[in-house]
């Protein structure tokens, strides 16, 4: 077992230990309120007054939850059910046949030419983004880490939908009306919180409803123009989900469903900037591990740019990746509630029970991962990887596990070799940086950075 506790402690709040801890009434970072015994329990009653409620962290049962029996635990009203308004009926928030449905007709989509085709439009982005960190650099700009990230992130969705480089004012908009949404919601929550009913779902105010429907009318009218102008590839997302069919009626997917999974698609790149975010603010603080990746990139590619067949060999770069996904899961819980009664384990549940996976709590187990709380990236390359694995979700598991985590992983290992290799990025707040968990993993405050070439 290692037992190397001098390795580095990224931002996280400590578990609280006094009793078993209180969710009703609590401040505005839940986080802070999990007690230690959620931490290495296999299972525990969070029961409210008015909700059975279950947290399981057994990586067993988590198996039978999303992988054995999806039918079974169904999607719960979590707080993932407040994006409905944004992303509708995408397979993310709903848990129904037509849910099922649409996976299977979006399936084709991660063929190995899309990510070949993918790659190289993530090259170009990254192009872009050195292009404009070179602008940064020249002017000695101080800059919110998570809104640079968020412009290249997007950049990426978008010449994945429509073959073409994402203009600046339509970055400025999806941007906006994304980030009002989302900060609306994380406040909803907070409130909600400190309201003592943590665990209720709340009810989402118009100004919430207004931001939602301007993103997706922004998105409605992005379509239209690149179907006019016909100036997309056949091998854009915009174009399969255009020739897409249902397996079972050969009907194609709705306007609405279309808007649906574009606003989903463009909505996703929040979250792989915000784990991007997590990853460079970590290796500003351990420069031994970038100094690894730069030297892993030089002895794949050398000086030259990397090609797709080359990423499998980014072996440690990936593992950065990978850590930092467990460190910091873009989206910090995840509910089901039990269709009908069922023996879980050794609970009997009746039907309505929720049960909660918390990839937060279960990548920090101290059951199921050696020093849970420190930056590891090695800890992928030892004996135990196939245990280990069993306790990372990420992108959740099964047949709801989002459709696109391998291109995460690729276009995450590719965006940090790149990007390490050429810069520096100085994170100015350092101190002052901790995570909370609302809606989505976010810090409570902006990272502010300066970049500098290598």
């Amino acid at each position: 077992m290692d037992t190397n506790n001098s390795l580095y402690r990224p931002p996280a709040p400590h578990p609280y230990t006094e009793g078993t801890g209180d969710f009703d009434g609590v401040e505005t970072n839940l986080l802070k309120h999990l007690p230690e015994e959620l931490y290495k329990a296999d299972v525990v009653d969070i029961s409210t007054s008015d909700r059975t409620n279950y947290l399981v962290n057994d990586p067993d049962l988590i198996s039978v939850i999303f992988e054995e029996k999806p039918e079974i635990f169904v999607k719960a009203e979590g707080m993932i059910e407040l994006l409905r308004p944004l992303l509708g009926d995408h397979p993310i928030v709903t848990s129904n046949n037509r849910c099922l449905d649409q996976r299977d007709m979006i399936r084709p989509i991660g063929t190995m030419r899309t990510q070949q085709v993918n790659f190289e439009h993530i090259q170009d982005s990254i192009g872009r983004f050195s292009d404009y960190c070179e602008e940064i650099r020249n002017e000695n700009r101080v800059i919110d880490l998570s809104l640079l990230l968020r412009r290249l992130n997007a950049d990426i969705a978008y010449r994945m939908l429509f073959s073409n480089e994402l203009p600046k004012d339509v970055f400025k908009e999806i941007n906006s009306h994304a980030r009002d949404f989302e900060l609306r919601i994380s406040q909803l929550i907070r409130e909600t919180a400190e309201q003592g009913v943590a665990w209720q779902l709340p009810k989402l105010p118009q100004t919430a409803m207004y931001a939602a429907q301007q993103l997706r009318y922004l998105v409605s009218m992005l379509i239209d123009g690149n179907i006019q102008s016909n100036s997309f590839s056949h091998h854009s997302f915009l174009h399969k989900f255009l020739i897409a069919r249902s397996p079972e009626t050969n009907i194609p997917f709705t306007r609405k469903q279309l808007i649906d999974h574009v606003t989903t698609i463009l909505n996703s790149q929040e979250l792989a900037a915000a784990v991007l975010m997590w990853a460079f603010f970590v290796l500003s603080q351990c420069p031994e591990a970038k100094q690894k990746i730069r030297e892993e990139v030089r002895k794949v590619a050398g000086h030259d740019d990397i090609h797709f067949e080359q990423l499998s060999r980014l072996r440690y770069t990936r593992n950065v990746f990978r850590e930092i996904l467990r460190l910091y899961p873009p989206i910090p819980h995840l509910t089901r509630r039990a269709s009908r009664p069922l023996k879980l384990g050794k609970l009997d549940l009746q039907e309505g029970t929720q049960i909660t996976v918390s990839p937060w709590i279960v990548h920090r187990h101290k059951q199921y991962w050696f020093n849970p709380d420190r930056f590891d990236p090695e800890r992928y390359m030892r004996k135990d990887q196939h245990i280990i694995m069993k306790s990372f979700l990420p992108f959740g598991r099964g047949l709801r596990m989002c459709t696109g985590a391998s291109s995460a992983i690729l276009q995450g290992t590719l965006i940090l070799a790149r990007i390490v290799s050429k810069f520096d990025i100085d994170i100015l707040n350092a101190d002052k940086v901790e995570p909370e968990g609302v809606l989505f993993l976010e810090p409570t405050r902006p990272i502010v950075c300066k970049v500098t070439p290598v």
